[in-house]
């Protein structure tokens, strides 16, 4: 004699297994290592692309109530539709236009920046006044340019609408 027969052990319902076609039972008792194995198939196919790429270190100013330093320079960076085929971002600084998708244009932006840097012994920080649209790739590569030509502080404004 069972328990089941005495009446000590209730009987207990056969849950999932109770229903469908029996040679679909295995297969859902596997699904949840299959969702498993899949998803380590998944994570090592995007490994390679999800990694994290260098890029540039800002230092903020402690938040006061004036500007952290007066500016020596200051470039004015607006996004066109109008340069090229794919439109662009332009660049204004000491009375030139600068097409930041253009090597020769962004070639010409280093050397003018290096020789403003050069030119005057306290000349460290640049102010970009930058339009509301410009993306933010553009002024990191901006930033990135101008660092290399000598600067040493770079101070972001946004203008908006």
């Amino acid at each position: 004699m069972t328990g089941r027969e005495w009446g000590w052990r209730p009987a207990q319902a056969e849950g999932i297994w109770r229903h469908g076609a029996h040679w679909t039972k295995p297969l859902f008792a596997a699904v949840p290592w299959i969702t498993l194995a899949l998803l380590f198939v998944m994570f090592a196919l995007l490994s390679d692309t999800l990694t994290a790429a260098p890029g540039v270190v800002f230092d903020l100013p402690a938040p006061v109530g004036r500007q952290a330093a007066s500016p020596d320079a200051t470039m004015l960076v607006l996004p066109s539709a109008n340069v090229g085929e794919s439109g662009g971002t332009l660049a204004f600084f000491d009375d030139a236009r600068y097409v930041l998708g253009d090597p020769q244009s962004v070639a010409l932006l280093r050397e003018q920046l290096l020789a403003h840097v050069q030119d005057g012994s306290a000349r460290a920080t640049l102010l970009v006044l930058a339009d509301r649209r410009v993306s933010a790739g553009e002024l990191m590569r901006l930033v990135g340019i101008a660092r290399e030509s000598g600067v040493r502080h770079v101070q972001i404004a946004e203008r908006r609408e």
